[in-house]
């Protein structure tokens, strides 16, 4: 309030302070792709993120930590991120490229329960065959291959928290966008 030229008190023209009123981010829906090295993840999250309305796409192997650290803290600074972009996320859609064991779901769990938002985890599984193999202009070193049989025997390719396992051996990455696309329209 302030005082007119009267000493009278005037209402402020302007609603109190926004601490006193919160304005909610926007309603967020994170589609998160899951799957072992070479299963389409980035390629098909690319695409998906430029079909849906409002999409960022969020390549989890851009975390900027440094080549030298241990892969286990490569992937813990990895999911750091992934779980501070969705707090600040004010897209509709967050697609989100990342493998997910248990203990990393849970992580993205609570990040979107704390954002009220969505989540949809879609593995990405191709054949063992074509996920070791050099396929959509990938060169997989022997490291790779072998990390791929790992990742498979860990369980990356079928995980029992992913809403629906979707098969990338003979798709290109645009069809399975679409494919994922149409699936969560119809959800």
């Amino acid at each position: 309030m302030s005082d007119d030229v009267h000493g009278a008190q005037q209402q402020a023209p302007f609603p109190a302070p926004a601490k006193e009123f919160p304005i909610s981010p926007p309603a967020l829906n994170v589609i998160h792709l899951n799957g072992p090295i070479n299963s389409g993840k980035s390629t098909v999250g690319a695409a998906l993120a430029a079909l849906l309305p409002a999409a960022r796409f969020i390549d989890g192997d851009d975390h900027d930590a440094p080549s030298h650290l241990p892969y286990t803290e490569q992937w813990e600074l990895a999911l750091a991120r992934i779980t501070r972009l969705i707090g600040a996320a004010r897209d509709s859609y967050l697609v989100v490229a990342y493998p997910l064991d248990q203990e990393g779901y849970e992580r993205i769990l609570a990040a979107c329960e704390r954002r009220s938002a969505r989540l949809r985890v879609i593995t990405l599984a191709p054949t063992l065959a074509a996920a070791q193999s050099d396929r959509g202009g990938r060169i997989l070193t022997e490291w790779e291959r072998q990390r791929v049989a790992q990742m498979y025997r860990e369980g990356y390719a079928s995980r029992p928290f992913s809403d629906w396992v979707l098969d990338t051996s003979s798709s290109d990455p645009a069809s399975s966008a679409r494919e994922i696309a149409r699936r969560l329209a119809a959800s």
